[in-house]
């Protein structure tokens, strides 16, 4: 293995759950689609900050959306019973469009809110349409498993539109942000502006790298 792969393949950071080699950070260099494990750190992230506002927000990671995805809801339980879901009044799921049990790769992310007080999925997608199949079918298993019925279970929210093919992780993961902080201080997701979110996306590779590297010099 030469030192060029070993390199690329180091450890950045160790975070909570999440684990960052150089080679996902180097996805925030340029215009690229960035990974399950930089929306999976993020989702950490937020889980920790948001934690002192409010215990009822829960950010699920991309590995077990994929799981929860392809897997029966008749056995949910066991996947979403260790942390609590049904007790949370905000679940966040970052969905893909992949079919693989083995990883939440695919071609794009969009992000399905599950709202115990409104007792609805909301689903905000950067490129309408292009996963609102996934997302119907997700929310209909997650109904079944919360027990809400299905009937106006699920609306498609109407959300700024990317205009590349490359930046609807950042839209997930700044769409989960601006509705978390709005869910917290409202106790809904209705209502959520989203204004100031394309400016948010258009430094969030910058703001994830400023903040990989704050993280990483305060655990040496």
């Amino acid at each position: 293995m030469s030192k060029k792969t070993d390199k690329s393949n180091s450890i950045v950071l160790s975070y909570r759950d999440s684990l960052l080699r150089e080679t996902d950070v180097q996805l925030l260099q340029g215009p690229h689609w960035i990974n399950d494990a930089v929306i999976g750190f993020y989702f950490e992230y937020l889980g920790e900050k948001m934690d002192e506002q409010s215990e009822g927000l829960l950010f699920v990671s991309p590995e077990l959306t994929q799981l929860l995805k392809l897997t029966d809801p008749s056995d949910y339980g066991m996947l979403l019973e260790p942390i609590r879901a049904k007790s949370r009044s905000f679940v966040f799921f970052p969905l893909n469009n992949c079919d693989d049990k083995e990883s939440p790769g695919g071609t794009h992310w969009s992000l399905l809110v599950y709202s115990k007080v409104e007792r609805i999925c909301f689903h905000f997608d950067s490129s309408k349409g292009m996963n609102s199949q996934v997302a119907r079918n997700f929310a209909t298993s997650i109904a079944d498993y919360f027990g809400i019925k299905r009937l106006g279970s699920y609306l498609e929210v109407d959300t700024p539109q990317q205009s590349n093919g490359y930046d609807c992780g950042l839209y997930v993961l700044c769409t989960t942000e601006l509705v978390a902080i709005h869910a917290a201080s409202k106790s809904q997701v209705k209502g959520c502006d989203f204004l100031g979110l394309e400016a948010l996306v258009n430094g969030k590779r910058k703001h994830l790298i400023e903040l990989i590297n704050y993280l990483r010099n305060d655990e040496s």
